[in-house]
């Protein structure tokens, strides 16, 4: 890895976090199906709940954000993305409240940041930095 690749992702206390609450839910619902549905329902509710939390785990674990040096990669199981952007693919790069951080390329395409622990301000500034800093280079 190049020395100015910069990687964003879920830190190791939030991963260690997401693992606890999950294997906690699957104990609770393996104890007492809640809300007073049937039993008789529980052969159905603990794979759905455990297969929910394996895709949640996999989406904190693997969504990441790399800046190299000339390029930007996205990956987030989530959305089923995983590409490599070049600068002079990228338009601009936005934020809202609500809605996130997201990239805007030439194409008019938009695509969201996956979430990787980062408020949508601070890695709008981020990248923006980034993509001025990769334009000052010949």
């Amino acid at each position: 890895m190049p020395p100015d690749t910069q990687i964003f992702q879920s830190k190791t206390g939030v991963k260690i976090l997401v693992v606890i609450i999950w294997l906690a839910g699957m104990v609770l619902v393996s104890i007492h199906i809640p809300f007073g549905i049937p039993d008789k329902y529980r052969v159905w509710i603990i794979p759905f709940y455990a297969l929910g939390g394996v895709l949640w785990l996999a989406d904190v674990f693997l969504s990441r954000i790399v800046l190299g040096p000339d390029t930007l990669r996205i990956v987030s199981p989530t959305d089923f993305l995983a590409h490599t952007f070049t600068r002079a693919e990228i338009a601009e790069v936005s934020w809202t409240k609500i809605g996130g951080a997201r990239l805007t390329l030439r194409d008019g395409k938009k695509i969201r940041f996956p979430s990787v622990d980062r408020d949508p301000r601070g890695l709008t500034n981020t990248i923006r930095a980034w993509l001025k800093r990769t334009e000052t280079k010949p």
